[in-house]
């Protein structure tokens, strides 16, 4: 049964990207609060993150971002695993290239 989850949990990741996470920098900036053109993790574990489901789909936005639907605060392991996930080269910073790539590509997925 674990595993029967597990597989189902891998095919929703697979299938059910966040929207938009990443491809809007006006999101990045507002994360990026030293203004170094790069995102810590730091940075984004402070950052006031939400997930907000819509009929579109989920995306991750600031608390004062949410528009529409319903939105749920991001626990700080879902914000570790959304850094792991973006931080491609693993510098232990997000830069606006992988930040831009992630939602372009679907390489941020519903795993957090």
């Amino acid at each position: 049964m674990k595993h029967v989850v597990r597989i189902t949990a891998l095919v929703l990741a697979l299938v059910l990207p966040v929207a938009a996470v990443a491809g809007d920098t006006k999101l990045f900036n507002a994360i990026d609060t030293d203004k170094s053109g790069t995102v810590s993790r730091d940075e984004l574990l402070k950052a006031d993150l939400h997930l907000v489901t819509t009929p579109k789909g989920q995306q991750v936005v600031k608390r004062d971002m949410v528009k529409a639907g319903t939105a749920a605060a991001m626990t700080e392991e879902q914000k570790k695993r959304l850094f792991d996930q973006v931080d491609t080269d693993k510098s232990g910073h997000i830069s606006k290239k992988e930040w831009s790539r992630a939602s372009r590509d679907g390489l941020i997925l519903l795993k957090f």
